[in-house]
């Protein structure tokens, strides 16, 4: 039996062979010049006004430095100014960094050092109360005695140049400086072809460190091409998005309005209360959000008091929705949730389950393999194929050469050799797929776990864990939660006689390191459970844990 395709034409081909995404903004520019863009706490863009801001912003970063090739890191929270850097540094041919707000000083060095960013944009402070510039004076301290683009840091010797959104900062350009800068200056027009890397977007995987993934602009085109039309998106059409654009699910939402020609409307950070105003006060027809945000919205006091009658589409990303919270949003809203699966290696989504599908297939698969890829379920040890309803390694293939995958691990080889093999990209995840080509999320062969749509990586936190003075050896392990999906336990051998409490431990992360990553539990144990070969056997640390918190898995 040939398995079901998702009904899609065939205009995301053509689109993402000759078509990048500054000649996309200015088409829809040309074609919309009034048409409403972004909507952000009270301030509306039109299109024109976009593409303008997108303009001079280019002409003002080529004025101060830099150029095609360049790496330029985004440091800011949700807002107009994250869409303008976007699009500005692709116009010049730069890649993009995109930085992760919850990042602490440990992963902040990291990144930008591991990235060779030239150029950084940043937002001084995160919602009034994170100090993200003194963060960066903290491991940059030449910064505030350097001219603006003149910096020469120890640490991060290709680091010339630091532009403030808001403000004025000894050795920063300001963001108006720059832009009059752009109003006058010549040059910077090169742009990027449809194959080139757009930006390099950093993920936690098993093997430590965040992975930078070299996208290019192809498959970025390519996803959201396809996911419009399967999302319904056209003009006119107002879509909500709550989730950082520093992801490839808030970059989704971004792209897939400009494409379309649809208002993004958009928050910087997610309550339920303000979710839900948005909706009713902005008419949002379109959302995208993920498991936590959508079990948040639905345990509101006051959820059915909103009038949410303009919600037409909802789709979640990020893990699997619980089929609970997808009966619940349908009896309460009329709406049916949209599973969805995928990994920033694969263009950000490889499979959608089609509207108006099976209550079954709504609840228990995330749907069908979308057209730019192929997907199989590969022997885990052999990486051969399996037949319909046997667990394996979920792994796809591109349909034609960038159509799907990432072009590779930044400056990691190995790495990418290891997940990309004979054409086939390994994502890690375990599932089944049924003989109509419908997909099931069984598990992970990766130790990585996710929280709050998040990926998580345990051998990070625990090489940082290790530099406490009082850690002898750590094992972290992913444990259900009912709100975030998974959380962070830590299992701990100690030095000695030292004997610090959990909350210290807890405490000394939660100083240095992003808080998705700050385990919830802690345990001081003598020793490890080993297989023959050493390794730690993870997977009874885990139960132990659930058995001795009385935790449930979220179904």
């Amino acid at each position: 039996m040939a398995r079901k395709k998702l009904n899609v034409s065939d205009r995301w081909i053509e689109l993402c062979k000759t078509k990048t995404w500054t000649d996309l903004l200015e088409e829809t520019a040309a074609r919309l010049p009034n048409g409403e863009a972004l909507v952000f706490e009270g301030v509306r863009v039109s299109y024109g006004a976009y593409r303008r801001a997108v303009d001079d912003l280019a002409q003002g970063l080529y004025a101060i430095g830099v150029r095609p090739g360049d790496h330029v890191a985004l440091w800011m929270t949700n807002r107009p100014e994250w869409c303008y850097a976007r699009h500005a540094i692709y116009k010049l041919g730069a890649r993009m960094i995109p930085v992760n707000t919850r990042y602490k000083v440990d992963d902040l060095e990291y990144i930008l050092a591991q990235s060779d960013s030239k150029c950084l944009l940043i937002e001084p402070s995160f919602f009034g109360r994170i100090d993200s510039l003194g963060m960066l004076t903290q491991l940059c301290p030449e910064l505030p005695g350097s001219a603006p683009g003149a910096l020469v840091s120890a640490k991060f010797p290709l680091l010339k140049s630091v532009v403030c959104v808001e403000g004025n900062f000894p050795g920063c350009f300001r963001w108006q400086e720059v832009l009059e800068r752009g109003r006058t200056a010549e040059g910077g027009r090169r742009g990027h072809l449809p194959e080139d890397i757009l930006h390099v977007i950093y993920t936690s995987g098993t093997t430590g460190f965040p992975k930078g993934i070299l996208t290019p602009g192809t498959i970025n085109v390519a996803y959201c091409a396809i996911s419009s039309e399967l999302f319904s998106l056209k003009q006119g059409d107002r879509y909500l998005n709550v989730l950082p654009f520093f992801g490839n699910i808030g970059l989704w939402s971004m792209s897939m309005c400009l494409l379309t020609g649809a208002t993004l409307v958009m928050s910087n950070r997610f309550s339920s209360q303000d979710t839900l105003a948005i909706i009713e006060k902005e008419r949002i027809s379109h959302a995208m959000l993920v498991p936590t945000t959508l079990i948040d919205l639905m345990s509101y006091a006051d959820f059915d008091k909103y009038d949410l009658s303009s919600l037409k589409h909802v789709t979640s990303a990020g893990s699997v929705v619980p089929s609970s919270v997808i009966r619940e949003f349908k009896k309460r809203t009329g709406i049916d949730i949209m599973n969805c699966y995928g990994l920033a290696e694969a263009s950000g989504l490889s499979t959608w389950v089609p509207e108006g599908d099976t209550v079954e297939h709504i609840e228990k698969t995330v749907g069908l393999a979308m057209p730019h890829c192929e997907l199989e379920i590969l022997d885990v040890d052999t990486a051969q194929p399996l037949p319909p309803g046997q667990e394996g390694e979920i792994c796809t293939r591109e349909v034609f050469p960038g159509s799907q995958h990432m072009q590779g691990y930044y400056k990691k080889p190995e790495l990418t050799a290891a997940t990309i093999r004979d054409g086939w990209l390994h994502s890690g995840d375990l599932g089944k797929i049924d003989a109509d080509g419908y997909v099931t999320i069984t598990g992970r062969v990766k130790e990585m776990f996710t929280v709050g749509g998040f990926n998580v990586s345990p051998p990070e936190i625990e090489q940082f864990l290790l530099r406490h003075p009082s850690v002898k050896a750590v094992s972290v392990v992913g444990v259900p939660d009912e709100r975030l999906g998974e959380i962070g336990a830590a299992f701990i051998q100690l030095q000695g006689d030292q004997r610090p409490a959990e909350a210290e431990i807890v405490q000394y992360c939660k100083e240095k390191i992003a808080d998705i990553k700050v385990p919830r539990y802690v345990f001081f144990v003598d020793d490890f459970p080993l297989n023959p070969q050493g390794k730690v056997q993870k997977f009874i640390q885990r139960q132990w844990a659930i058995d001795k918190l009385n935790l449930k898995e979220r179904l």
